[in-house]
C-alpha cells in the first residue's frame, strides 16, 4: 500500500483527536491505539508503530501499580497515554515532505502563518534531535560527566555544558531554516507545485472513510459496559 498523503493525515489527525476527547473507558483507549498503530503500519512505519505501542503498554502498566495517593503522576502519565493516538497520527504527518505539506494545505486554504510554522517545525526538531546527540557525544569524549549519573550530581554544570551550546545551536538553525525556506519562495504568492502525490486520491478516502468507521465502532463500545 503507498503512503496516503497529507490531507488524509489531517483529516485523520482531526478524527483521532475528536475520538480521544469522546472516549471513556480503557477498552476504547486500547483500540485507539491500535487503530492508529495500524494506521502508522499501513503508511509503512513499523517500527514507530511498535514503539509507541510498546510505550502505550509501559505507560498503563506504571499507572496499574502506582498507589492511589499518587494523584499528580496518575494525572501526568494518563494524559501522556491519552495523547498517544494523536502523537501517532502527527508523526505520520510529520514524516510527509515539507513541500507536499505546504501545496496540499494551501489548497484546503490553511493560512500560509500556518503552514509556514508547521513545515518549520518539521524541519526543526529532526536537527535539534541531531545536535542534541553531537552534544552528549562532545561531552562524553571530553569526560566531563564520566557516569551516567553524573550530571545528577552536578546539575549546574550539566545545565552549562549541556543546554547552553544547545540554546545558541537552536537560534543558529532558526535563523538557518528561516533563510533556507525564503531562498525556496515560502513568501511566493504563486500556486504552488510538488513532485509528490498531494491529491486525494480514491485511496485516500477509503483511509478516511475506514478510520471513520473504525473510529464510530470504538465509540459505541463505551455502552456495550465491556
Amino acid at each position: 500500500m503507498s503512503r496516503l498523503g497529507p490531507k488524509t493525515h489531517l483529516f485523520v489527525l482531526i478524527l483521532a483527536s475528536i475520538l480521544s476527547t469522546l472516549v471513556s473507558n480503557s477498552l476504547q483507549a486500547h483500540l485507539m491505539v491500535l487503530t492508529c498503530a495500524l494506521y502508522l503500519l499501513c503508511n509503512k512505519l513499523p517500527k514507530k508503530a511498535l514503539f509507541f505501542v510498546l510505550l502505550y503498554i509501559a505507560l498503563m502498566s506504571i499507572l496499574s501499580i502506582l498507589p492511589d495517593g499518587a494523584g499528580t503522576a496518575i494525572i501526568i502519565l494518563y494524559t501522556f497515554a491519552r495523547m498517544i493516538p494523536m502523537v501517532m497520527i502527527g508523526i505520520v504527518l510529520m514524516h510527509s515532505t515539507p513541500s507536499s505539506i505546504m501545496c496540499a494545505f494551501e489548497k484546503v486554504y490553511v493560512p500560509k502563518s500556518v503552514l509556514i510554522m508547521i513545515c518549520i517545525l518539521i524541519r526543526f526538531f529532526p536537527v535539534v534531535l541531531l545536535e542534541m546527540k553531537a552534544i552528549r557525544d562532545g561531552i562524553r569524549s571530553r569526560g566531563i560527566f564520566p557516569q551516567w549519573y553524573s550530571p545528577l550530581i552536578h546539575p549546574a554544570m550539566a545545565y552549562e555544558c549541556f543546554f547552553m551550546p544547545l540554546i545558541v545551536r537552536c537560534l543558529k538553525l532558526s535563523a538557518e531554516l528561516a533563510s533556507s525556506a525564503e531562498l525556496r519562495g515560502i513568501e511566493c504568492s504563486c500556486a504552488r507545485t510538488s513532485i509528490h502525490p498531494v491529491g486525494f486520491r480514491a485511496i485516500d478516502g477509503m483511509a478516511v472513510g475506514l478510520y471513520t468507521l473504525i473510529g464510530a465502532a470504538i465509540y459505541w463500545t463505551g455502552g456495550l459496559n465491556l
